[in-house]
């Protein structure tokens, strides 16, 4: 079941990365995040009060204790929307798969999983990939390309974090709509107090959006996939199922060739199959 689970995180992923490009086109970045996040987080808290008692045992303990995981989370969300903003998103998006690495090496040091050598070495391939994929693009004259790879490699540390504090906290708390509860308590407190002393508050304004239900699908499939990833966690090593969510960057790619016209070379090509094939032999 938790593949399952895991593998609808990773189609509902890689669409979402697809709908943030075009969304994220004429927009401004800010705007975006803003919205989505008080907006995904509403979206959490509500269905965490629907179908747990998270507000009869309420404890600002618990509160606080999850406040890495929001931070960290939060913080990848924002350098992925700047991603695919300054970049292509058949560049950034391997870029950020390599999340995969982080998680597996704090999964291994944090949570004392039990990773096989092969997988390291695996991993090693797929890190060399990825580089070798950004050199191919031959982005180094572009500044808004370099911008968006920073963002994209930001991501990949803050994600590779969030997602083995995920499976932290679901050991810890069990149920994962109570992690998210507290998550997007947490994170719609952030979100409201940056808006309050920033003055904000305009970015709220849907007038300002071009193609408005291009953001809030991003958010449903962004929504879907979040939930989805945290139960499939609660049976799933997050060392074996990061990896396996990896698998969106197929979806990604392709969708970036035929729905955005994103020209792909046939070296590279080759290489995201490299990158396919490393994730593939990871999730064995």
């Amino acid at each position: 079941m938790w593949i399952f689970l895991c593998l609808l995180s990773a189609a509902t992923s890689g669409l979402a990365s697809i709908i943030m490009k075009k969304c994220s086109k004429n927009n401004n970045a800010k705007s975006i995040a803003l919205i989505g996040l008080a907006t995904s987080n509403i979206l959490y808290i509500i269905v965490s009060i629907l179908f747990t008692d998270v507000l009869t045992n309420f404890s600002i303990k618990n509160f606080l204790q999850i406040a890495p995981l929001t931070i960290c989370q939060m913080t990848g969300y924002i350098c992925g929307i700047l991603s695919v903003k300054y970049a292509s998103v058949s560049t950034v998006i391997p870029i950020r798969k390599c999340n995969t690495i982080v998680t597996l090496v704090l999964g291994i040091l944090i949570l004392n999983e039990s990773i096989p050598i092969l997988k390291l070495i695996l991993s090693l391939i797929l890190v060399i990939l990825t580089i070798l994929i950004v050199k191919e693009d031959k982005i180094t004259e572009d500044k808004d390309s370099k911008k968006g790879i920073m963002f994209a490699w930001l991501f990949v540390l803050f994600n590779g974090v969030s997602s083995m504090l995920n499976k932290y906290y679901i050991n810890t708390f069990v149920n994962p709509l109570v992690v998210t509860f507290y998550y997007s308590l947490f994170g719609l407190s952030i979100v409201a107090l940056y808006c309050f002393f920033t003055k904000s508050w305009k970015c709220y304004n849907l007038k300002n959006i071009n193609k408005s239900y291009m953001l809030f699908t991003y958010i449903l499939f962004d929504f879907v996939s979040n939930l989805s990833y945290r139960y499939c966690l609660v049976d799933g090593q997050v060392s074996l199922a990061q990896p396996i969510h990896s698998s969106s960057i197929i979806i990604t790619i392709i969708g970036s060739y035929f729905i955005l016209k994103e020209k792909i070379s046939k070296k590279k090509w080759l290489m995201i199959a490299g990158v396919i094939i490393c994730v593939m032999l990871l999730s064995i």
